[in-house]
């Protein structure tokens, strides 16, 4: 098994919303700028059975500190390439309670490899689009160059 480290912060905007009233709740817009999601995402996810959504007297969405957390961690987690069946599975096993734990770190073990891989793969993209970039500009006539 792979070696992993534990991250406990948060982005400093999500951090700072929810600890300035943990009681305060936010509304579908108030949540899509915060997450730089669109209502349209944060809708899907609760229509596909991701996240349970409270609503006002009116009907209206309402999201407390728990449920921007959890989007947030969907959203971040859909980001960096896990599929909406894993996710499922994932909220599946939360729901499920505390016994699927070991179910759940070999996601998450399995989804921090994946995204090193990814990583991986997007620093060899930079180095050679670096090399292109230097090219070109030491030698406007490869332009032209396919390579």
């Amino acid at each position: 098994m792979t070696q992993h480290t534990a991250v406990t912060s948060r982005p400093a905007d999500l951090r700072q919303a929810l600890s300035v009233d943990p009681d305060r709740v936010l509304s579908i817009s108030e949540v899509s700028e915060l997450l730089g999601i669109t209502a349209h995402t944060a809708r899907y996810y609760e229509r596909a059975g991701l996240l349970e959504v409270a609503r006002s007297h009116s009907g209206h969405r309402v999201y407390d500190s728990a449920t921007v957390e959890r989007l947030d961690f969907l959203v971040r987690m859909r980001t960096s390439g896990m599929g909406i069946s894993q996710l499922k599975r994932y909220v599946e096993l939360v729901r499920a309670g505390e016994a699927t734990t070991p179910q759940r770190l070999q996601i998450m073990v399995d989804q921090r490899e994946h995204i090193l891989t990814q990583i991986h793969e997007l620093e060899l993209a930079l180095t050679t689009t670096d090399y292109k970039i230097a090219k070109y500009a030491g030698n406007t006539a490869s332009v032209g160059d396919p390579s």
